[in-house]
């Protein structure tokens, strides 16, 4: 009877441990599909970054090269004044359209600049060499803008009502928001335009907030992990 009871304790011992066994299997191979399925989506967020870096770069050779053709014209046409004036009302033109499409930063503030010149030179306030020199200013910022990191303030719509926010600019690939109440999103456009999603998930309300955190303490450089935020807009 003794060794009837010891075999059945064995057969139920070895039964338990077949079943831990089983159950430390299938742990293991949920974590190994929870790995790929991880490491599946890394490799997307690095191609899509790639991608965005590539049509970042393509932006600012676009610049550059509108650039270049204005000088062009500009060196055709400067033998008198008026000549270089309808290059000049061209490239306001195409400034214009470029600042329209691009990332939602300040958009009024940077339009007005440019329509101040283009008026001045409308009107004959301005000669149009002075409105050049101007207008060139106004392209090589908008390069300048694709490099640059930081914090500034800016008016946004949020619920259908205008909030004085903080954005995050992140060149022209991404741009976060902050309201003083602690309400944390991000830009996106869709065929409609562009348009301010508010974030309430922790872990990226967290990740944004942290962001905000390292600017404000003037760190512009290093390893940060934020929502996946990446303009998508094509570049023309």
């Amino acid at each position: 009877m003794l060794l009837a009871n010891t075999e059945e304790n064995m057969a139920e011992s070895l039964m338990k441990l077949r079943a831990e066994v089983e159950n430390l299997n299938t742990q293991i191979q949920d974590e190994k599909d929870e790995t790929k399925a991880s490491m599946r989506s890394l490799v997307m967020e690095k191609n899509e970054l790639e991608a965005t870096i590539g049509r970042e770069n393509l932006k600012i050779k676009q610049i550059e090269q509108e650039m270049a053709k204005v000088k062009k014209e500009i060196a055709a046409a400067s033998k008198n004044s008026e000549g270089i004036k309808p290059v000049v009302q061209q490239a306001i033109a195409d400034l214009k359209v470029y600042i329209s499409a691009e990332l939602p930063f300040k958009t009024a503030d940077r339009l007005a600049d440019i329509e101040r010149i283009e008026t001045q030179l409308n009107e004959d306030l301005i000669a149009p060499q002075k409105a050049l020199a101007f207008v060139w200013n106004s392209y090589a910022d908008e390069i300048r803008m694709t490099k640059e990191n930081g914090l500034f303030k800016q008016t946004i719509q949020l619920d259908g009502k205008d909030r004085l926010v903080e954005v995050a600019r992140l060149g022209t690939v991404m741009m976060y928001f902050m309201t003083p109440d602690a309400r944390v999103g991000y830009v996106v456009k869709d065929a409609k335009g562009w348009f301010y999603t508010e974030s309430i998930n922790k872990e990226q309300k967290d990740q944004i907030i942290a962001l905000f955190d390292a600017f404000h303490k003037q760190i512009r450089t290093g390893y940060f992990t934020v929502p996946n935020a990446l303009v998508k807009a094509e570049v023309k």
